[in-house]
């Protein structure tokens, strides 16, 4: 007999089937009892009888079991609502558990610090609220790369060893090669620029690496990005056309295909509007003074409140949308490769989209041309020569172009409202954290 999963029982009432997974939970009623399996579809009642109880009361918590039997509806408070168990025939012991567990998680919540719950990823990770959090994130990914294939473009996948810092800066990790020094790569961001001169618009799921000293909410030294890239487009209004695109088919897919796991978290996707605002900075910085109060007009970016009070409160007051594009963010807080504004040279055609009260994605045009990628490099006191792979493209002809760089983790975690970015981290590293 063929394994069915406990989501499927339902469809089999009357018939003799065979489901395997963990034990949940145990429930003793002297005469017979109940277990809960869990698979990965989700749980389901046994009927057992006394022998069976008896074997399995000898078993911790998440033994893994094969049960035969048979299929009957099972009686509930809403008569509309129909439910079904399986009878058990049969109870096959596949794996026993051999230690009590270092956290109990056949409770509606994990009771431990975050950082017991990391800990114990192996055993944490099977809570169901924590496989809610990853189905999401699977899905924004799924969601990215459906939008992508769409479109035609072209996935591909990115080396995370290099010459050199991508982005410049001291926050990189030094990797000893054969001798030579190398890096852990800091974005995908050259490489994808370099294939523009072969498939005009590319995406992928990078590695990125950043050795930052900050022990905080918001900081990892190794996570995931979305990226995207595409050639020959007319300005930064295009690029920001295919990232309200791609985040409300991101978006789509969460609410198709994880309605449940949402419910379950208790969380509300926000407002989508007909379409996202955009403002340049200073004029974000301006509507922001003008609503609270608070003056940052003289700062280079945004503050955290005002992220949040722009996607929050503003803007869907203003239009009906969770979202917001700020551009034009000042040259000295974008990297050598985003293009400079002709009409404002202290200024970048750059943005963010700023949504669930933080920004979530930043992207703008590159510059293409290559006596001015080589200025923009020497302006950041880089040395051209340590990007001569690089400027190889601008030598040989890329179109003007640009792209954007999502988050896979901080998107996670802004999503669905997790307090710190290592709950959207499967296998979290920080400047603390190796294991497991």
């Amino acid at each position: 007999m063929n394994r069915i999963l406990t989501s499927e029982v339902i469809n089999h009432i009357g018939e003799e089937v065979q489901i395997a997974g963990w034990l949940h939970r145990l429930r003793n009623l002297n005469k017979f009892g109940f277990a809960i399996l869990r698979d990965r579809s989700g749980m389901l009642q046994v009927v057992l009888t006394e022998q069976q109880l008896a074997q399995l009361q000898e078993m911790q918590m998440e033994t893994v079991l094969r049960v035969t039997g048979k299929v009957v509806e099972k009686q509930t408070k809403d008569p509309s609502k129909k439910e079904a168990e399986i009878q058990a025939t049969e109870v096959e012991i596949l794996s026993p558990v051999l230690d009590v567990l270092p956290v109990e998680i056949n409770k509606p919540e994990i009771e431990a610090q975050l950082e017991t719950v990391l800990d114990n990823r192996v055993v944490t990770l099977r809570h169901p609220k924590q496989q809610a959090i990853f189905r999401v994130q699977a899905a924004l990914v799924r969601g990215f790369r459906e939008y992508m294939q769409t479109q035609g473009f072209t996935e591909i996948l990115f080396p995370i060893l290099a010459g050199a810092a991508s982005e410049g800066g001291a926050e990189f990790f030094k990797v000893d090669y054969y001798g030579r020094e190398a890096t852990l790569t800091q974005s995908a961001q050259l490489y994808k620029q370099i294939m523009m001169g072969v498939y005009e618009g590319v995406y992928g799921v990078s590695y990125s690496f950043r050795a930052e000293k900050f022990a905080t909410s918001r900081h990892l030294t190794e996570f995931n990005q979305l990226e995207f890239e595409v050639g020959f487009v007319s300005g930064m209004g295009e690029i920001m056309d295919y990232t309200e695109e791609t985040t409300r088919k991101m978006l789509k897919v969460v609410q198709s295909d994880c309605q449940a796991d949402l419910d379950l978290l208790n969380v509300t996707l926000p407002p989508l509007g007909e379409k996202f605002p955009r403002i340049k900075l200073t004029e974000a910085l301006e509507i922001y003074k003008q609503g609270t109060g608070i003056d940052e007009t003289t700062e280079p970016d945004l503050s955290p409140a005002a992220e949040k009070w722009l996607s929050t409160v503003w803007a869907p007051k203003e239009f009906g949308s969770g979202f917001v594009f700020v551009t034009h963010y000042p040259e000295k807080k974008r990297p050598f490769y985003t293009m400079l504004d002709p009409e404002d040279s202290t200024s970048t055609l750059s943005f963010d989209l700023i949504g669930f009260g933080s920004e979530i994605v930043s992207g703008g045009m590159r510059v293409n041309r290559y006596d001015e990628q080589i200025e923009r490099i020497k302006s950041k006191g880089l040395n051209p020569e340590d990007f001569a792979d690089y400027l190889m493209m601008h030598k040989f002809g890329i179109p003007p172009e640009g792209g954007f760089g999502m988050g896979v983790q901080r998107l996670t975690q802004n999503v669905l409202g997790l307090e710190n970015i290592k709950e959207a981290t499967l296998f979290p590293r920080d400047v603390q954290r190796l294991r497991p």
